[in-house]
C-alpha cells in the first residue's frame, strides 16, 4: 500500500527534446497540474546538481496549490534537499530498503521490465513500479520487442503495489492498459506534443475514469 492516494498519469519529462527546455518544462507542467492530478517525474540527466535542484523548487511552487507530486529520476539528494514528494529508480539501482533507511517517508518507485523484477522490487518495499515499453515507441526500440497487454497484466495481478504502465501510452490505448491490471499509465513523448495538450489531457482523464 502506498502512503497515499497516487495520481493515475505519470509523465516523465526530458527537456532535451524541446527547443527552450528551461522555459518549455514549466509551463507544461503548470498546464498539466492545473487541469489534473498527475506525477511529475523530472528525467533531466544533463543538468548539473544546483540547476537541477532550482528547477525543482521552481516547479514546486507552480504545483503547489495542485494535487500532483513532484519526483526526480534517481536524485535522492535534491529530493531531499528541495523536499519533493518522491524519487524514482531505474531497475539495476541500489535495492529500495537501503533508500528507504535514509528517506523513510518518501515515495520510492521503481522501473521493471519483467516479472520478477517487479516482484523482486515489491519486496524490497517499493511504492509503486513503471512497467515497460507496453507498446512500440521509437525510444525503446533498441533494447528490443515491447512487452505487450499480457504480461503487463501478469505483473499487474502479481504484485500488490500500483503498476503503471508505459511505452508508446497514447489516450486510445489507455484503456487496454487499464483493462489488463495497469494502475496508471505513464508517458514521455505525448506530452512534449502541445498543441492540443487540453484535449490530450482531457482524453486521457476519460479513458482513466471509464
Amino acid at each position: 500500500m502506498t502512503k497515499r492516494t497516487l495520481p493515475r498519469l505519470y509523465m516523465v519529462s526530458n527537456s532535451l527534446e524541446r527547443p527552450y527546455p528551461a522555459k518549455e518544462l514549466p509551463e507544461l507542467v503548470r498546464q498539466l497540474t492545473a487541469q489534473l492530478p498527475v506525477i511529475v517525474q523530472l528525467r533531466e540527466k544533463h543538468l548539473d546538481a544546483r540547476t537541477l535542484y532550482e528547477l525543482t523548487l521552481y516547479l514546486q511552487s507552480l504545483m503547489h496549490d495542485s494535487d500532483s507530486l513532484l519526483f526526480l529520476n534517481e536524485r535522492l539528494d535534491i529530493t531531499l534537499a528541495a523536499g519533493a514528494d518522491g524519487t524514482h529508480f531505474p531497475e539495476k539501482s541500489c535495492p529500495i530498503e537501503k533508500i528507504r533507511t535514509v528517506a523513510p517517508g518518501m515515495l520510492l518507485g521503481k522501473s521493471t521490465h519483467s516479472l520478477q523484477s517487479a516482484l523482486s522490487a515489491e519486496e524490497e518495499g517499493a511504492d509503486y513500479l513503471i512497467f515497460g515499453p507496453i507498446f512500440d515507441t521509437p525510444l525503446k526500440r533498441r533494447y528490443g520487442s515491447p512487452m505487450g497487454l499480457e504480461k503487463l497484466e501478469k505483473v499487474s495481478r502479481n504484485v500488490s503495489i500500483p503498476v503503471f504502465a508505459i511505452g508508446g501510452i497514447t489516450p486510445e490505448n489507455t484503456r487496454q492498459c487499464m483493462d489488463h491490471g495497469a494502475y496508471g499509465i505513464a508517458a514521455l513523448s505525448i506530452f512534449h506534443v502541445t498543441t492540443n495538450l487540453a484535449v490530450t489531457l482531457e482524453n486521457f482523464k476519460n479513458a482513466l475514469d471509464q
